[in-house]
């Protein structure tokens, strides 16, 4: 009898202090892990969310850059933490839901608790603004006259800008007559755009806008409003489903939180990706705003994670 009460009374306890640690979050930073390197899209779009979600909170925030792996890296480092809600990071459709089933990783579909989804935005096959390449058309005959010449980058295999790269080029027919270097991250890929030392990249527009970059063609449904003279993918030749890719993302932290903290963080993502300010940053940056709550971004996420086993097929990985 006294064993059962004191069980209860053990268990009592703990169910406090529980509520308590829910009720009182957060009680220290909450650390936003953007899985590449300073300068990539991805790490710019966390850099403009993160003061908001701060404000929104109610706590501080800060962000810190973990690459390498194509992001694999951060997702396997953050899937073995604690769920407490002090660490997530901002997983892109090809960290989440690619990278785990073309590599040998220690995260894979039920690794996270999503807690919202930010942006979803096309991307595009771009040059130099200095490359003599004005059309597409250039670039097929450019590759067809010099086989084995002409170098496409990616910030790693298996990411979105791989994929960007192989579906532009394998859509076209030329992909077997070019070279593939990869890098750890969009940052230094297009330094290396810059400097002529590749020749194509694909990324979305937040960061081909952060250069002197010229668009030959869109994976997009249809032309985006800031570069209406840039044909879509589809409308090049390129047919599905490699005629259209989205670089989509959002926050996640190790499976097991508590749903009183997952309310807790959902309320604040929602409310700073709302806020003035960040609606100011994508419009400066071209970035798509794409929320989506916890429940319903873990049944998106979800979907995609079987659906882009088809995409990973098609771009032979």
């Amino acid at each position: 009898m006294k064993f059962h009460h004191l069980i209860a009374g053990v268990l009592g306890a703990a169910m406090a202090a529980t509520s308590a640690s829910a009720q009182d979050f957060p009680e220290r930073p909450i650390n936003l892990i953007a899985p590449f390197n300073a300068g990539g899209g991805t790490d710019l779009l966390l850099r403009g969310l993160a003061p908001h979600f701060a404000e929104a909170i109610g706590g501080d925030v800060f962000v810190s850059n973990m690459a390498g792996g194509s992001g694999t890296v951060a997702a396997s480092a953050l899937q073995g933490q604690r769920p407490d809600g002090y660490q997530m990071a901002y997983m892109s459709v090809t960290v989440s839901t690619i990278q785990p089933q073309i590599k040998n990783v220690p995260y894979g579909l039920d690794s996270w608790t999503p807690i919202c989804s930010v942006a979803a935005s096309p991307t595009l096959l771009f040059v130099s603004n200095d490359s003599p390449f004005q059309s597409v058309d250039d670039v097929v005959a450019a590759v067809k006259a010099e086989p084995g010449k002409y170098v496409f980058g990616s910030s790693g295999p298996g990411a979105i800008t791989h994929l960007t790269m192989v579906s532009a080029f394998a859509g076209l027919g030329i992909i077997d007559d070019m070279k593939h270097l990869p890098f750890q991250g969009s940052g230094p890929a297009i330094k290396e755009l810059t400097a002529g030392n590749i020749q194509f990249f694909g990324d979305t527009e937040i960061l081909m806008k952060r250069g002197d970059f010229r668009p030959l063609m869109v994976f997009n449904e249809k032309r985006i409003e800031g570069f209406p003279d840039v044909p879509t993918a589809a409308e090049v030749g390129i047919e599905a489903p490699l005629n259209e890719l989205y670089l989509w993302g959002g926050l996640f932290a190790p499976a097991g939180l508590e749903p009183e903290v997952t309310a807790t963080l959902e309320a604040a993502c929602e409310k700073a990706v709302a806020s003035d300010g960040f609606k100011e940053f994508a419009a400066n940056s071209g970035t798509v705003i794409k929320y989506r709550g916890a429940a319903e971004f873990d049944a998106f996420y979800r979907a995609q994670y079987e659906a882009n086993s088809k995409l990973i097929e098609a771009a032979g990985l």
